[in-house]
């Protein structure tokens, strides 16, 4: 099936001859209204005809989808043989649009459908917004068994089947060891826990407005939305891509002195793959289906696949383990269109990802212990306030109570933790760190889960001391959280700071222009130049406002793009060394010798590796992609 979907101010259309011998008998050949209206152009499809009752569910579904999104109750079905290449025989089209016409109206909307096999004119008027105009395919050939998620033979029920037969317990775990239920816990001084324990427990992961980050992430010119691709997939101009380099090699540093070997696995992967195919049979999850030649694939949602590949063909033994392998995974996974917010949960995200081979559960426990080290480190170099939870079987909780106490002590803070009865999906053990944004909405970064399946999904092992093959534990880590849900969550604390009164930043680590230097006239751009030669030697990133503007204006101009460091260059300034320096933490203005100021960034952000800006460091040759000026 093939459709293109109009949002409309109203709709005609006249019926001139029959295009065919037993075209549909019809007592009106014409109709018109100046209502809006959703109209759906629909061809049937040979494939169609494999499972027509679904093909005709499938197609009402996209049409009540599209339907919700643009708030329109009244529906135009119109049959458009043109859409195809391969239409399917008219008595099996007419049965297709006829099953889509009742289900929709059973459903309450208000449905007309165009008669079948005439020629006919029509008007329409495209109202023109972002989902005015669309497109959809169905090939029910190549999703019917995905969609129907049945269940190889041997196989358990699917994590979102066992999820939701499993019982739950939702407590606060205090770093002192205190346990309470959620419920009777007192949040005094704790207000953002007891958002996230609201938000987790009720599971609403719709969003209804835009959230604050959105606004924000355009103006300062860091990330915006594709319009040439689906909704959830994101372009990053110079300014937003120097900002995901500059966390790629941070994280990415952190792991190789963790000891984690590096790699890089494919994008797509094949659906009958058995090993794959189980994994998405156990976790179905919403892929991008990719079609190369007449088999399908699916583009990653993680890391997994491919380093769970890697290393069931490698030679593994006991001596090398922990052993880690790590990587930075573009990946996709097509949520749907209600949840779509931002960066916050996308369809296209940038994942490190990290997993640690060990021998058993002890060697579980004492990686969680070490991996917590870089997870607090990297979480508190985002400058960000964030919430813990975990995620427990009940029986690893009751068979290792000392090592969750630990847990919840290195944590520091009170952590919300849910104990579920019988395991759903192949973790007993699962730490997240958590922000909580302006609309009361919660988003996961860094994670850290013990993983007890998929080993032997996989066929991993390793040789043990005894010369024997044996199955290890998984350590399923993110150390960070996405690029996008980094970058989300340092943008809605930068609101929330705002609202207190502070001003909004970046982390000077991350910013994508630290020093932005300012020559008073044109005479001074090029002694400019030579201070910015001296901070590039230096590692810091720089750029230099040589437009022919009042010097106000340039200062506004940076401050609205958060520079954190603003120096006025002018003659006093080129005759002393010594820069006027507004430094956006502080009040007042600061007087710093090129060198000095080279230091005091070199010393905040020694953590980081040396990340070049992205573009030319003259403004003058800087295009506007969406940046406040």
């Amino acid at each position: 099936m093939r459709m293109l979907q109009i949002h409309s101010d109203g709709f005609s259309f006249e019926a001139k001859r029959k295009a065919l011998k037993n075209a549909e008998e019809i007592d009106s050949k014409s109709y018109s209204t100046d209502d809006s209206c959703l109209v759906n152009f629909i061809a049937a499809e040979t494939s169609d005809t494999e499972n027509l009752n679904k093909a005709s569910t499938m197609t009402a579904e996209m049409i009540v989808k599209a339907a919700e999104e643009v708030k329109e109750t009244k529906i135009i079905i119109y049959p458009w043989v043109h859409l195809s290449e391969s239409p399917s025989k008219p008595s099996d089209a007419l049965k297709l649009l006829k099953n889509v016409e009742n289900d929709l109206k059973e459903r309450g909307f208000d449905v007309l459908r165009i008669p079948f096999g005439w020629y006919k004119s029509f008007m329409i008027h495209c109202k023109g917004h972002p989902l005015a105009e669309r497109s959809k395919v169905l090939d029910i050939s190549k999703v019917a068994d995905k969609a129907e998620g049945e269940i190889t033979k041997g196989e358990d029920l699917t994590a979102i089947q066992a999820e939701a037969q499993t019982k739950s317990a939702f407590y606060i775990f205090e770093p002192d060891g205190k346990v309470t239920e959620v419920g009777k816990f007192d949040y005094t001084g704790y207000e953002d826990l007891r958002l996230y324990v609201a938000y987790e427990t009720a599971k609403d992961r719709t969003a209804q407005d835009p959230p604050a980050h959105i606004e924000l992430m355009k103006n300062l010119e860091l990330v915006d939305y594709e319009i040439g691709s689906d909704a959830g997939n994101f372009r990053w101009p110079p300014r937003g891509l120097t900002l995901k380099k500059a966390i790629e090699e941070r994280v990415t540093k952190e792991m190789v002195d963790y000891g984690a070997h590096v790699i890089q696995t494919p994008l797509i992967y094949d659906y009958e793959h058995p090993s794959l195919k189980s994994y998405l049979q156990r976790f179905p999850s919403r892929q991008y289906v990719v079609r190369s030649g007449d088999h399908d694939y699916f583009a990653r949602f993680s890391a997994c696949f491919g380093q769970f590949l890697l290393i069931s063909q490698a030679q593994v033994s006991h001596k090398q383990l922990p052993l880690k392998l790590f990587e930075i995974a573009p990946s996709y996974r097509r949520e749907q269109s209600g949840e779509l917010a931002g960066i916050r949960r996308g369809r296209a995200f940038t994942m490190p990802d990290i997993h640690e081979f060990v021998a058993d559960t002890e060697g579980a426990k004492e990686a969680v212990n070490n991996q917590m080290v870089f997870v607090k480190k990297l979480m508190n170099e985002l400058e960000v306030d964030y919430e813990v939870s975990f995620r427990i079987l009940r029986s690893f909780y009751e068979e290792n109570r000392e090592f969750i106490s630990r847990v919840i002590a290195d944590v520091g803070k009170p952590a919300m933790i849910e104990l579920f009865e019988e395991r759903y999906a192949y973790f007993i053990f699962k730490g997240e760190w958590n922000v909580v944004d302006d609309q009361q909405k919660a988003a996961c970064l860094a994670t850290i889960q013990i993983d007890v399946e998929n080993a032997e999904r996989f066929d991993i092992k390793y040789v043990g001391d005894d010369g024997k093959d044996k199955r290890p534990l998984i350590l399923h880590t993110s150390p960070s959280g996405s690029i996008e849900r980094i970058l989300y969550g340092v943008l809605e604390q930068a609101n929330k700071d705002k609202k207190l009164g502070k001003k909004p930043m970046l982390p000077l680590w991350m910013t994508p222009v630290q020093v932005r230097l300012l020559p008073v006239d044109d005479d001074l751009v090029e002694h400019a130049l030579k201070v910015g030669k001296a901070l590039d030697a230096a590692g810091i990133r720089y750029e230099i406002d040589d437009r022919s503007m009042t010097l106000g204006k340039k200062i506004r101009s940076a401050e609205k793009l958060w520079i954190p460091y603003i120096c006025v260059v002018g003659e006093k300034e080129k005759e002393s060394g010594i820069l006027s320096v507004r430094v956006r933490r502080q009040k007042e203005q600061a007087q710093m010798s090129v060198d000095a100021l080279a230091k005091e960034i070199g010393e905040k952000t020694a953590f980081a590796p040396h990340q070049s800006l992205l573009q030319p460091s003259l403004i003058s040759k800087q295009p506007i992609f969406s940046r406040e000026v």
